[in-house]
């Protein structure tokens, strides 16, 4: 469960998501979507996802840092701005209202989206309750990378901050239920759902947290995005028989998940560009040592695009196990087949091909294998 606080503090830092909606503020339904920023040049495009694919549906001509978008959408959704200057796609949720997004010269800097409640809502989590919680993980991983350059990190020593992470993110979660519980029929908490839950898998939780919106807000279509996302994770559930995948090696040969029956089996979601990833290696290495010859094999599916950057990452954190990537990035099939979101993500196999644990790292890991084969 603490992986969630841990990627999600590791991986993607909380700048340019600016989720919007509420009270219609353009006429006759449709909205008109006006930008200031600084930095962006040329044509800007409004970029949006359909069938887990990003597709462009409209660009403009940026002229000293303006442009005006128009249009409209049948539900408030999730959209993107991306311009060659911008160094982060600026991600928000669209809607028929007038809105408005400014930006300084500072890549870095949050844009400031005004014409929504709902961006209200959503920006008053992370500039509230959010804050204390990323004040304790900024602590705790400042003394975790002290303790890794000191060498001090042995099983004693990393079973502490588990505990304090596992600790974290029972603040998290209730952090998250009582904003929620605040504002359940905003668009904004239902993005806050998709974002720390879905985005940062962890299922239970947004399905206990879903249920308290409203009827009316579950069914809009970022509620309809967590509902998928829910059946997908559903397929994956502890005693299901796990999707099947076929996928090319780095040779070009093509293994598939069924060749490993009769063993337990780790798939392994992971990413030359993810540190998080790159900091579990070697906890996944030693349990390879440990457990391989009594029946444990590790499929690593990587989502990176460019092939020396995975291989170099194989050999320089001796991942000596089978490898497989279609170097498509998060357009990975067995991504989309297993509803990952975010990086590291893994799933344990018993010899049949069931699901016995989900995202299992560190000591959590160990502690499965050495009940598994003692």
């Amino acid at each position: 469960m603490y992986n969630i606080i841990r990627k999600t503090l590791a991986i993607v830092p909380v700048a340019a998501l600016v989720f919007c909606g509420g009270q219609s503020l353009a006429q006759n339904g449709k909205y008109v979507l006006k930008g200031n920023l600084a930095s962006a040049k040329g044509k800007i495009y409004l970029g949006h996802e359909l069938e887990g694919k990003p597709v462009i549906i409209d660009s403009a001509s940026v002229v000293n840092g303006t442009f005006t978008f128009k249009g409209s959408v049948k539900q408030p959704d999730f959209y993107s701005l991306s311009n060659k200057n911008l160094k982060y796609p600026i991600q928000f949720i669209l809607e028929n209202s007038a809105i408005t997004i400014t930006q300084s010269a500072d890549s870095l800097a949050r844009p400031e989206i005004k014409g929504s409640a709902a961006q209200d809502v959503y920006k008053g989590f992370y500039e509230g309750p959010w804050k204390g919680i990323t004040a304790k993980a900024g602590d705790i991983y400042g003394r975790l990378d002290k303790a890794g350059k000191s060498g001090k990190i042995d099983s004693i020593t990393r079973a502490g901050f588990d505990r304090e992470f596992r600790t974290l993110d029972t603040l998290n979660i209730a952090a998250v239920k009582a904003y929620v519980i605040q504002h359940p029929a905003s668009a904004g908490s239902a993005a806050i759902i998709y974002e720390r839950f879905i985005g940062y898998p962890n299922f239970p939780v947004a399905t206990d947290l879903f249920a308290l919106l409203t009827k009316e807000n579950q069914q809009s279509a970022i509620g309809s995005q967590i509902t998928a996302a829910l059946q997908t994770d559903a397929k994956t559930a502890k005693g299901k028989i796990a999707p099947a995948i076929s996928m090319a090696d780095k040779d070009g040969k093509i293994v598939k998940l069924s060749d490993f029956k009769g063993k337990y089996v780790l798939i392994d979601f992971w990413a030359s560009w993810c540190g998080p990833c790159r900091k579990e290696n070697p906890n996944v290495v030693a349990a390879y040592k440990k457990y391989h010859d009594k029946g444990f094999e590790i499929l690593g599916i990587s989502l990176d695009s460019k092939k020396d950057a995975w291989l170099k990452a194989i050999a320089a954190d001796g991942l000596s196990w089978t490898h497989v990537s279609e170097l498509q990035g998060w357009s990975n099939t067995a991504a989309t087949a297993y509803g990952v979101k975010s990086v590291p993500a893994s799933f344990l196999l018993d010899p049949e091909g069931k699901v016995v644990g989900k995202d299992l790292r560190g000591e959590e890991l160990n502690k499965t294998l050495a009940g598994l084969f003692k």
